[in-house]
């Protein structure tokens, strides 16, 4: 049988019934003969509330200390899936990211994974014991506790995936797979069945929550089968993200000569659209640099923080991206640095703009779609204040209380067969 590395998210371990659940479903999967190593997120909104403490008794909680407070919440989902695996009669384990050996950067609260020890999880795994790792949590090489950030748990999974030579890494959650858009959104969605890795890494930067792009990253970068499947479904086949190659060898003649004669029909050249997001999670940046060669210093301090910059724009001596909006206050330290160094000439930091994105193939190539998607925001008064794209994306700016409609507006445009209004 085969060796597997399971998530289970906030969600489906939010209540002790459903920790009793999944610890159930493991059992199923231990008793058919798998080895099992279980990433756990903590336990529904804990996370949110531990932030929500820390912010009660601290104006400027520091990083470290909020790396000791979170990683708490992994820890207690650990230690409860570990208790209800025993009362099912299957010998278990909890570790905490420390025990398990993930070692990180020094960066806290964004913390970059550089290596997996793992030897308490392999010789967990040769006891036939279930090892249940604490996600989201490592450990710096000089012995500080430090968190991956938001969606860590995934990039956790995926690592100890290729740590331990697993043979496939299973995301559960509280959806049935990818789908076209976020189906709470958006009900109309399709379910992917299968989807390229190029394009979940897109759909996942943009507001995609179902993945985090690291962990998705991760996965192409080391050949991993990744699957997102529903925790709350016993019988959920889920989405399968693949390589295009793999795609393509998993598709019988018949599929693949209709999918060639679908594209015939739209035209061969033209872009394609796979998915519709939308992320409320960031904020718009808009800087003016005091010359174009200063540019550097700004990817510089972003990196150095570990911070995101997402669809960048430049042109003039200006730059505009998004990045995570947890990450504004380090935004504000790090441009007033640039600004007091002769960096930067002026920002604005544009709360209330988010990304929208739509996401597929050859948008590089053919400019139409950026008009069409413009003329159909349009109809409905949306106006994006900018756009740009690659050629598997195209991203604008939007009002943050305009985003669920200008992603329902695309998606039937683009993905429903029938035009809006």
């Amino acid at each position: 049988m085969s060796l597997r590395v399971q998530k289970f998210g906030g969600t489906s371990v939010g209540t002790p019934e459903r920790v009793r659940r999944v610890a159930e479903r493991i059992a199923k999967a231990y008793r058919a003969g798998h080895s099992l190593v279980v990433v756990v997120s903590a336990m529904g909104h804990t996370t949110d509330e531990l932030i929500d403490l820390a912010h009660q008794v601290s104006k400027n909680p520091s990083h470290r200390e909020m790396d000791m407070l979170l990683t708490a919440g992994e820890r207690i989902s650990m230690a409860l899936l570990s208790m209800a695996l025993e009362d099912c009669k299957v010998p278990a384990i909890s570790l905490t990211g420390s025990q398990t050996g993930i070692i990180t950067d020094p960066s806290h609260r964004r913390a970059r994974i550089r290596r997996i020890l793992g030897s308490r999880v392999r010789a967990a795994l040769e006891e036939k014991k279930v090892v249940i790792v604490a996600g989201f949590q490592g450990v710096s090489e000089n012995k500080e506790i430090t968190t991956l950030g938001r969606g860590g748990s995934d990039t956790s999974a995926v690592a100890l995936a290729v740590a331990v030579g697993a043979d496939l890494c299973e995301i559960f959650t509280d959806v049935d797979g990818v789908y076209t858009a976020d189906p709470r959104c958006v009900p109309q969605a399709k379910l992917w069945k299968k989807i390229p890795q190029d394009l979940m890494v897109e759909l996942a930067t943009r507001g995609a929550g179902v993945l985090h792009p690291r962990s998705v990253e991760l996965a192409k970068q080391f050949n991993i089968p990744l699957f997102v499947k529903n925790s709350l479904k016993e019988e959920s086949e889920g989405t399968a993200v693949v390589s295009r190659s793999d795609l393509q060898k998993g598709s019988s003649k018949a599929s693949a000569k209709e999918s060639r004669k679908v594209e015939s029909e739209r035209g061969m050249e033209e872009f394609q659209v796979a998915g519709v997001t939308a992320d409320l999670s960031k904020i718009l940046i808009r800087i003016e640099l005091t010359r174009p060669t200063t540019l550097p210093s700004l990817w510089e301090a972003a990196a150095k923080n570990h911070l995101s910059v997402i669809a960048p724009f430049f042109a003039d001596g200006k730059v505009s991206f998004f990045s995570d909006r947890d990450g504004l206050v380090e935004w504000h330290k790090n441009l007033e640095h640039l600004s007091l160094s002769g960096f930067v000439d002026s920002y604005k930091i544009e709360k209330d703009w988010v990304p929208l994105s739509i996401v597929g193939d050859r948008f590089s190539q053919d400019g139409a779609a950026l008009a069409q998607v413009i003329e159909v925001l349009g109809r409905e008064n949306i106006v994006p204040l900018l756009g740009t794209s690659s050629s598997l994306a195209l991203t604008m700016a939007v009002r943050s209380d305009q985003a669920d409609e200008g992603v329902r507006l695309l998606h039937r445009e683009f993905l429903e067969g029938q035009k809006d209004g």
